[in-house]
């Protein structure tokens, strides 16, 4: 009776027509979610190992954007297990969204936020103060981090096939990050040369360095983006399609947050190291000491005729970042001071 019921079952889900383009895009979203969610661990183990002495507001933005991230890896898990375990042999479970819209242009519109909120600090501390570029992008940051979440909101109890209903709210979205990304590049990348100008020719490869870190992080996130906006508009008749660049737009603005502050070194100037450097307890303090060193000869016999004293002073040489002052300034400004010899 068993061998029966076995025959007499319904066909397997793959065996119905158009399937695939609703779990293969599925399917590749997660594992995506979670490769990215590895490389995003193992960069957040390296930053708390080498920058354990950050001041605690950069720690909680890292920490804070792991949490999200896990958070986002979770729930996405969670919609496997409803349309892949609970749900298997189920087309019409696997049409519904579940938890999709929260974890995916939710936590992604929030994440891009906060990620895009850090580059519109940095820009205003390298500007000394001005507002004109980071309030420009702040705007279009905010603008596509509300229409992620009313996607999602509108999403919410909704189903894969009615994903491309939400048109406007989506672009917004999707081309907003893009926007905002494309800025911030422009504009990082623009203050990193004019403050290249203002510093000694040794620095400027480590200056060129940075900003080709800057404008790669950046077009990868825009490049995703632009990626899901693409296939929006070029397969709207299969929604769902666009899961796997959407899925791991949070992953890679933490990823690539976390890149940048992983790849500070010691030895720029302030105007450079403020890129990588932003809130390290460090900050103002000397980072480039040489021990003071004296060496006293002469004789202390009684009755003798008192000797020349002979003192040999190795100066102490400070770096004041938060000043804007380089080692090879001040060594440069006190070179006559050191080494000298004094009869007393």
């Amino acid at each position: 009776m068993l061998d029966n019921r076995i025959v007499s079952a319904d066909p397997a889900p793959s065996n119905i027509p158009g399937i695939a383009w609703t779990t293969g895009p599925i399917m590749i979203g997660i594992m995506l979610n979670w490769g990215f969610m590895g490389v995003l661990a193992a960069q957040i183990y390296y930053y708390n190992r080498t920058f354990s002495r950050d001041k605690k507001k950069l720690k909680f933005l890292v920490y804070g954007l792991g949490v999200l991230d896990t958070l986002q890896s979770t729930m996405i898990t969670a919609d496997a297990f409803h349309w892949f375990v609970y749900g298997f042999g189920n087309t019409a479970q696997l049409n519904d969204i579940f938890l999709n819209c929260w974890d995916v242009p939710f936590l992604d519109a929030i994440i891009s936020l906060v990620a895009q909120m850090f580059y519109c600090w940095r820009i205003y501390v390298l500007q000394n103060g001005s507002l004109i570029f980071p309030v420009i992008i702040m705007t279009v940051s905010l603008t596509q981090c509300g229409a992620g979440i009313t996607t999602a909101v509108k999403n919410n109890h909704g189903k894969f096939s009615l994903i491309g209903s939400e048109v406007v709210e989506t672009t917004i979205w999707l081309v907003g990050s893009v926007v905002a990304d494309v800025l911030i590049a422009c504009v990082l990348t623009w203050c990193l040369l004019k403050s290249r100008s203002k510093d000694m020719p040794v620095t400027h490869s480590k200056v060129n360095q940075i900003i080709r870190l800057i404008v790669e992080t950046n077009s990868i996130t825009a490049g995703v983006a632009l990626i899901s906006v693409i296939l929006f508009f070029a397969v709207p008749q299969h929604s769902a399609i666009i899961i796997p660049s959407a899925s791991v737009i949070g992953k890679m603005y933490t990823n690539c947050l976390v890149a940048v502050l992983n790849n500070r070194q010691l030895g720029m100037t302030e105007n450079v190291r403020s890129i990588f450097n932003p809130l390290s307890s460090t900050s103002g303090q000397s980072h480039a000491l040489s021990t003071f060193r004296s060496t006293i000869t002469g004789n202390s016999e009684v009755g003798s005729e008192p000797q020349p004293v002979k003192v040999q002073v190795l100066q102490e040489i400070q770096a004041d970042y938060e000043a804007g002052e380089t080692l090879q300034d001040l060594e440069q400004g006190r070179t006559g001071k050191r080494g000298n010899s004094v009869s007393v």
